[in-house]
């Protein structure tokens, strides 16, 4: 089975999903998406690009650790074609993806299913909140 991982939430390497994807695949494409209507929105992008290549070698090292092969692909353009695109074009059996509450999320799986694209959630639980000393006052 060949699995298509789009690189969205930045959780994508957290243990339980690449456990996931390990137990049902035979080949993983990794796909890195640098979206052209994100870049002009933030001047923060190279540092994205930068952190999500820095997951895609973390998810690369742990599925190899595994025996599983896998092939990275970074596309530039809309998140969602592409991700439908690549599928399509690879002949993927199925595109894995860590579940996301928010409406772009939910525009994606409308998309993957208007195109007959098959896809699984992974449900990862909440990372923790961050503890840090907060100051009040000037």
């Amino acid at each position: 089975m060949t699995i298509l991982v789009p690189l969205l939430s930045g959780r994508e390497s957290h243990p339980l999903f690449v456990e996931e994807i390990a137990k049902k695949n035979d080949k993983s494409i990794l796909l890195q998406i640098v979206d052209k209507d994100f870049l002009a929105k933030t001047s923060a992008a190279m540092g994205e690009v930068m952190q999500f290549h820095g997951l895609l070698s973390e998810m690369k090292k742990a599925l190899k650790a595994k025996k599983k092969p896998t092939e990275e692909i970074t596309e530039w353009g809309h998140t969602i074609q592409k991700i439908v695109s690549i599928a399509i074009l690879q002949k993927v059996n199925v595109v894995m993806l860590v579940k996301q509450k928010n409406q772009f999320f939910n525009d994606i799986l409308k998309e993957l299913d208007k195109n007959k694209v098959k896809y699984e959630l992974i449900e990862l639980p909440e990372p923790p909140k961050e503890r840090g000393i907060r100051f009040f006052g000037k």
